[in-house]
């Protein structure tokens, strides 16, 4: 958005009542962003004061003046505004420790099991563009905006006394800070980050290097469907697990007594599955290559699997990337089915927010007809207690999986 500030109409001036510059939303937008929606793109903002730095906060008011809440402005980001609050509080040190700390207490009581969990889940837990993982006493940050980034020091004091982490580290490497006009960032935030990052999930132990792990080091967010598979999976069954990355799936149906294999085109975090598969006392066979073609291979090479878990990477970052990553799911979905034992499991998952239950559905029903193979629907998960899913924010809605049983 490039638009100049308009000049106040001399029969309708605007009233700037507080100390911060404003923008003022078009009157088709403040419903929406008044009803605690976070974020304002190009075509809801009316006027902006001049000379706005970018991620500065501002107050957020309607056409007649009236304040909606303050956020973040940046005029040259892909979503210009977001919004911080709906009351007008004030933007400072205490209101990052608030943030924090009901994170913290939004998830007491509700992750078990493991010393890792995510603390911070950007505008779900009110911090739009903020990731923050915690593993023991380590911390994982990302800063994905040019407001969280002005603001860098208050959210880490925040974090810092709030978790009591004892060391952190930064991986503000993504894609979306140079939509911001921001540089990559990666080192460490305080203390003595160590080069391998331990922690646990049940019975298993796991680590990563956290400079040469993907995103924030690891994917807590498949803690739930890990559990669930391992449930399912029996003594002595093969197992398959496709695009396994590290392979948390893979270690945990091999700790029940499966016959794990693992797909990736990763050498990196197939070589730490190795590691930890040997750290906790189960093997795990490693296949390295593109996920689809893996499976052709093992198709014509008459395998059978008990279960099997296909969960790509992101394969759609727009709408319109939808038909392409159904295709995917498609294809790897008829090989799946074609090698799954009768009564066997298969979950198929997706971390993409435009891809819905219902595309994973269609992509699966077609599949099963090519495969000639009948499936009933078991189950459809979506993302643990530590990712929340607001209703006001349907884009903190992003982890979906459906569970099939071969007939």
């Amino acid at each position: 958005m490039s638009k100049p500030a308009k000049t106040p109409s001399k029969t309708a001036p605007r009233k700037y009542t507080s100390k911060l510059p404003s923008v003022i939303l078009k009157t088709s937008a403040v419903r929406r962003i008044a009803g605690r929606y976070p974020f304002g793109h190009s075509g809801d903002i009316e006027d902006a004061a001049p000379g706005l730095a970018p991620g500065e906060v501002v107050d957020v008011r309607d056409e007649g003046g009236r304040l909606v809440g303050r956020g973040y402005f940046n005029e040259q980001g892909a979503t210009p505004l977001r919004m911080l609050n709906w009351d007008g509080g004030e933007i400072d040190q205490k209101f990052y420790r608030q943030r924090v700390r009901a994170a913290l207490e939004r998830r007491r009581g509700r992750i078990t099991g493991t010393n890792a969990m995510r603390v911070l889940h950007a505008e779900a837990d009110g911090l739009p563009g903020v990731v923050a993982d915690q593993f023991g006493d380590v911390l994982s940050v990302q800063f994905r905006n040019a407001g969280v980034e002005r603001h860098r020091d208050l959210i880490l004091k925040a974090l810092r006394e709030e978790t009591g982490a004892t060391s952190a580290f930064e991986r503000s490497d993504t894609g979306e800070r140079r939509k911001e006009g921001l540089e990559l960032v990666s080192g460490v935030l305080w203390g003595n980050v160590p080069e391998r990052v331990e922690f646990f999930e049940d019975d298993l132990n796991l680590h990563f290097a956290p400079m040469d792990a993907q995103k924030t080091g690891f994917f807590l967010d498949q803690r739930d469907n890990r559990r669930l598979m391992r449930s399912l999976v029996q003594p002595g069954e093969a197992f398959l697990d496709v695009y396994s990355y590290t392979g948390g799936f893979s270690l945990h149906a091999a700790k029940a007594g499966a016959q794990s294999t693992a797909i990736d085109k990763d050498k990196v975090a197939l070589s730490v599955l190795e590691q930890e598969a040997a750290a906790n006392g189960v093997r795990v066979s490693l296949r390295w290559g593109d996920a689809l073609e893996q499976l052709s291979a093992l198709e014509k090479d008459r395998r059978q699997f008990g279960a099997i878990v296909l969960d790509p990477p992101t394969l759609a970052k727009r709408k319109d990337d939808i038909p392409r990553a159904k295709r995917i799911f498609t294809d790897g979905a008829e090989s799946a089915l074609r090698m799954l034992t009768p009564g066997g499991h298969l979950l198929i998952s997706t971390c993409a927010h435009y891809i819905r239950v219902d595309d994973l559905l269609d992509a699966a029903r077609v599949a099963a007809g090519a495969a000639e193979a009948g499936a009933e629907v078991i189950a459809v998960t979506y993302q643990p207690a530590d990712h929340p899913h607001l209703l006001s924010v349907p884009e903190s809605l992003y982890l979906k999986s459906i569970l099939l049983r071969k007939e």
